[in-house]
């Protein structure tokens, strides 16, 4: 005879008056949070973005050369352009714009390049000790500038660079952190791709070319940003390569020609909002590729 079975208990389902509530409940949750999560934010924000504005205002303001305003003012009462105009009189400011740009735009050049080409081999390449290899440049990413600063240094001055713009990209043009970058995003990119593309004759350059670097848009841009921001705000390196005043950065010539003007407070802070103005502008331009190349590289194994 076969066993007679018990019937299942009954699934006891929740009012459904009971379970709107707790769906509310939880939206109500959700939009608590997300509140909580906006005006943190907005308060970090408020945190940076201020400093920036008054320190603007106070540019734009004349009686800040005469005694500094004890309390923060956000849009000064006498707003001009004077002090704009002295700090352009009194310094070659277009010629360290000029100079900035040129060290700056063919470091990043130079790095794009190189680092994404490096990207390529460790991403997609196949040769012996690769991974070795890989973990070596890994190691160069522990080295602060500070300890590659005197090799550099030597390093310039037996090529006979010194006191030249020269100085000031060569050593930049290529680098562990940039070659990272571009193999952790190049990674992601399917392999059946590449493939197609030998399969229809295409050599390794074509390859690198025309398929992979159009893909890589987002990882371009955040790399393009860090490289402008790194040699735009550099210091120390051109201080210690440059010494003709005629090849002075932005930052190098407001550090040591700016001195010559004293402490007119507007004067100062309209030379700093002309050295930051154009990363400023870059950012703005390139913000949204900036996180979504960040993000994407660091999850790509």
């Amino acid at each position: 005879m076969e066993a007679e079975t018990e019937p299942a208990a009954p699934v006891m389902l929740a009012h459904p008056t009971e379970g709107r509530r707790w769906l509310a409940g939880q939206r109500e949750t959700e939009r608590a949070r997300q509140i909580i999560l906006l005006v943190i934010l907005s308060l970090g924000a408020l945190a940076m973005v201020l400093p920036f504005e008054w320190s603007l205002a106070t540019s734009l303001s004349r009686e800040a050369n005469i005694v500094m305003p004890r309390t923060p003012q956000f849009w000064p009462p006498d707003a001009s352009f004077f002090n704009y105009k002295i700090a352009i009189s009194n310094l070659p400011i277009l010629t360290y714009y000029w100079n900035s740009f040129i060290v700056t735009g063919s470091s990043t050049l130079g790095l794009l390049l190189f680092s994404s080409m490096a990207g390529y081999a460790f991403a997609k390449g196949r040769f012996p000790g690769k991974s070795v290899l890989f973990l070596i440049l890994l190691t160069t990413l522990m080295l602060p500038l500070e300890m590659r600063i005197v090799p550099m240094y030597l390093e310039m001055i037996a090529l006979h660079l010194d006191n030249t713009l020269w100085a000031l990209i060569l050593p930049f043009v290529a680098g562990g952190f940039g070659t990272f970058l571009m193999r952790q995003y190049m990674t992601s990119i399917p392999d059946e791709l590449l493939d197609a593309a030998r399969i229809d004759g295409a050599n390794e350059f074509v390859i690198y070319s025309q398929i992979v670097m159009p893909l890589c848009g987002p990882v371009i841009a955040a790399l393009t940003v860090i490289s402008v921001l790194w040699r735009w705000n550099d210091v120390l390196w051109p201080l210690l390569m440059i010494n003709n005043d005629k090849l002075y950065t932005v930052t190098l010539g407001l550090a040591v020609e700016g001195r010559s003007q004293g402490t007119l407070t507007g004067v100062v802070l309209a030379n700093t909002t002309l050295a930051i103005l154009p990363i400023v502008v870059v950012y703005i331009l390139l913000q949204r590729f900036i996180v979504r190349g960040i993000m994407l590289s660091g999850l790509k194994g």
